[in-house]
């Protein structure tokens, strides 16, 4: 029988205290997410009797899981308390949350984070979705069911790849909701670094300037920290012009100003700021290899999901690239790409085990096939592993022990593909080195499959 949106939105928002007391309203994968200005009137343990699968607080906001059917819940209750689908988080309840929180290191870390997490959960059904067609590819080309060449596969390849090439665009849109601006002029940074002209200029190292600033040249493709740092600095213009626009030609002055003001903002300073980290990351990873070697390749295991998270795996890439061509394998990035994808996946076959949930039973499995298969770790990372952290801790020790044994064995990889489990083909140059690369991979998930049972406790519904 069809759900009853419309009754199940009236019934939250009576418990929660009437829609006077939300603030704001959005929603993620599977769960509808309520910003409140008094959590104290909220009837939390009326809410999980409903026709919901559960609630919970993260912070000062309130989650309520509705599994699939979220968005049209959220549709309800947006309508009924009267905030539109768009209504972005006010600046002040965030104030009045950060007055609450003591201000250290450990909260620093916690708000960048969550800022990075909030910004991709949304776009997780898009890198679900690719995950799934480049497994199905990668499968069907291995089984001899489909040519690499046929049409078919290479418009799936780059349907497939879209998610992942236009991701500053994505980005840009939810993390100009995360901050409170305007969520086309989020995406339209975004865009702006990933238009044709400028990738072409790029690709030709032609000279760039505006308003005779010279643009850094840098591929932006795949990319997180950049935009989310432009969007970031984008809030605050935004609402500066705002603030001191006249009423009558706001909606012009607004996104025209904005934009003016952006462009070299980001194209000049903020946005190579990554690409800049970027290539420092790489240096130091090199040197870091040369130094301590085995101890390198399993620290680079254990903290590859953040070197992800930040975008900087695209600096560490030509350490690879030179590696192979000058030595015939790589032995330390590769690698470890690798074992985190491994054990980023057994982590989230741990908690698709252990969890009563079925939304989050379901969604762990499917990361954890998207992690291992077509080697997309994203799904998993922001929303299983990072999210709930203790899974996170798991795959870290488990990618570290492998790491090791990876390390003073000397496990290499012959050729650059992306780290899936077909890349184990690229570990077959010698029977040694390939029965080594499987003991490491077991090492790995089977310490972390037994760490996230033990340690990844459920909240209670």
């Amino acid at each position: 029988m069809k759900k009853d949106y419309g009754k199940i939105a009236d019934q939250i928002i009576k418990l929660v205290g009437g829609k006077e007391n939300i603030s704001n309203v959005m929603h993620c994968y599977t769960r509808l997410r309520l910003n409140l200005k008094d959590t104290s009137i909220v009837n939390l343990d009326e809410i999980k009797k409903l026709d919901v699968l559960g609630a919970q607080y993260a912070g000062e906001q309130l989650q309520i899981i509705i599994g699939n059917e979220v968005k049209d819940v959220y549709e309800e209750v947006c309508q009924k308390a009267e905030i539109a689908l768009t209504e972005m988080i006010d600046e002040e309840i965030n104030e009045n949350v950060n007055e609450k929180k003591e201000f250290n290191i450990k909260n620093i870390f916690n708000n960048i984070i969550d800022v990075i997490v909030g910004c991709i959960i949304p776009i997780l059904p898009i890198l679900i979705g690719s995950g799934i067609i480049k497994a199905v590819i990668l499968i069907a080309q291995q089984a001899g069911w489909l040519a690499a060449a046929s049409p078919t596969a290479i418009t799936l390849g780059f349907v497939a790849d879209s998610a992942f090439y236009f991701m500053p665009v994505f980005v840009g849109f939810f993390a100009a909701k995360k901050f409170g601006a305007n969520l086309a002029l989020g995406a339209m940074i975004g865009a702006a670094l990933l238009h044709p002209t400028f990738t072409a200029m790029v690709t030709n190292q032609e000279a760039m300037s505006v308003f005779g600033l010279p643009i850094y040249p840098a591929s932006y493709s795949s990319t997180i920290i950049p935009v989310i740092l432009s969007v970031w600095i984008m809030s605050y213009v935004e609402k500066l012009i705002s603030k001191y626009s006249p009423k009558s030609i706001r909606t012009i002055l607004e996104p025209t100003l904005t934009l003016l003001i952006m462009t070299p903002l980001t194209l000049c300073a903020i946005a190579p700021l990554g690409v800049m980290f970027s290539s420092g990351l790489g240096n130091l990873f090199e040197t870091f290899y040369n130094v301590l070697g085995p101890i390198a390749v399993a620290v680079l295991c254990s903290i590859m999901p953040f070197v992800v998270m930040v975008g900087m795996h695209v600096g560490v890439i030509p350490i690879s690239i030179q590696a192979i061509a000058s030595t015939g394998f790589d032995k330390f990035i590769m690698p470890t790409f690798f074992m985190s994808n491994f054990a980023q996946g057994a982590a989230c076959l741990g908690v698709g085990v252990k969890s009563k949930q079925a939304d989050l039973k379901s969604f762990a499995f499917s990361s954890a096939f998207s992690s291992i298969v077509p080697g997309i770790s994203e799904p998993g990372m922001y929303g299983i592993t990072l999210k709930y952290k203790t899974p996170m801790w798991a795959a870290m020790s488990g990618a570290f022990v492998g790491g090791l044994y990876f390390g003073f064995m000397g496990v290499g990889q012959n050729a650059f593909v992306p780290p899936n489990i077909f890349a184990i083909t690229t570990y077959m140059f010698s029977t040694n080195n390939l029965i080594h690369t499987i003991i490491g991979i077991a090492i790995a998930m089977i310490v972390t499959f037994v760490m996230t049972m033990i340690i990844y406790k459920e909240k209670p519904e």
